[in-house]
């Protein structure tokens, strides 16, 4: 019955119909342990019955979440840890919430990150819920940039004010200006990301990692800028032209790729490998597809930790450097994950926390 009554009353203070008497136990009432397991209950329940009475559609997330939420900002809980390890996924539309995009049993984790999206600069920090500040930036004196960033264990999606769309990767950041002015759209990325970038012939994408610039008018590709890891361009649809771009030289076109078409360089300064890739490979990355051709098991756990947030160690360090070609999912539970990866690489694993060991 305790529990029933708790609900009772912060569902009265997500109302606004709290008495000042009522108020100030909730304010007490939310420090104590246990707190936020009814409260991701209670959101869960209010967020799907609103929705399925305005509509008449089951929906995990709508408008009158994000007002809830943001009641909350000032009690944002910092200790709250997933059941199981597995990635998270967040996104916004400078901002909007899309109803179904979030699962049901992860609305009051999402709702604690809303409030960094609502009030500032858009940046999502989900690390244990970590809240990350970001300093605003200029370009120029009259232009205002933005930060937006993942964490390990975290994906987002992320639509920009021109109506491109950004799939950010785990443990990603990408600067970009409030409003898109003059004649190009430039963006920086660190990490990887998919883009669905919106057709404007007039005024060109471009997409800066380190000394490497990336060009499209209009089409869809991946980009790949892991630092540690080799550069690549993935291209599903379109055209895009890729260059290096260094101080006191000439600009140097490095790749014009078309659809299937991908290029690598394994550093900024190494000379250009080009291939073929799948498309559908390509595209399935934003779905949370890993494809993994010829790699050693030592590359694609550097990949799930980023994905997981989670450390591996390998017993054998000869393990680590066996080639296999399979395809994951990261948006599943890692010990999901690893039962695929360890029938086709055949291996034992134990889970400890967050530490892997490969044996």
């Amino acid at each position: 019955m305790q529990q029933a009554t708790d609900k009772a009353l912060l569902k009265k203070y997500l109302n606004n119909t709290c008495t000042p008497s009522e108020l100030q136990l909730v304010r007490s009432y939310l420090l104590r342990p246990g707190t936020w397991e009814i409260l991701n209950e209670l959101m869960a329940e209010e967020s799907a019955a609103e929705w399925e009475r305005e509509t008449n559609q089951p929906v995990e997330l709508d408008e009158q979440l994000r007002n809830w939420q943001s009641k909350f900002e000032q009690r944002k809980a910092n200790a709250v840890q997933p059941e199981e390890i597995k990635p998270s996924l967040v996104q916004t539309t400078q901002p909007k919430i899309i109803p179904g995009f979030f699962k049901r049993n992860d609305l009051f984790k999402y709702a604690a990150i809303l409030s960094t999206i609502i009030l500032g600069i858009g940046i999502y920090t989900f690390n244990n819920y970590r809240g990350k500040q970001v300093q605003p930036a200029t370009l120029t004196a009259k232009i205002s940039m933005k930060e937006f960033s993942t964490v390990r264990g975290q994906r987002a999606k992320i639509t920009l004010t021109d109506g491109t769309v950004v799939y950010m990767g785990a443990a990603s950041t990408l600067k970009y200006p409030e409003q898109f002015t003059g004649a190009q759209r430039n963006i920086s990325l660190e990490g990887e990301a998919f883009f669905e970038v919106a057709t404007n012939p007039n005024q060109p994408f471009l997409i800066q990692t380190e000394n490497i610039r990336t060009q499209v008018l209009g089409t869809s590709f991946k980009v790949n800028a892991i630092k540690g890891r080799p550069f690549k361009v993935q291209v599903a649809t379109g055209k895009v032209r890729v260059d290096r771009i260094k101080p006191g030289y000439p600009k140097e076109q490095l790749a014009i790729l078309s659809p299937g078409q991908q290029v690598t360089l394994k550093t900024s300064d190494a000379s250009t490998l080009t291939g073929q890739v799948a498309i559908k490979e390509i595209e399935g990355w934003k779905n949370s597809t890993l494809v993994f051709k010829d790699q050693t098991i030592g590359e694609i756990a550097a990949q799930l930790e980023r994905a997981y947030d989670v450390q591996f160690r390998f017993k054998n360090e000869e393990k680590a450097k066996e080639v296999v070609t399979v395809t994951l999912q990261d948006n599943i539970p890692l010990n999901q994950t690893l039962r695929a990866l360890s029938a086709g690489a055949q291996f034992q694993y134990n889970i400890k926390g967050k530490n892997i060991t490969i044996k």
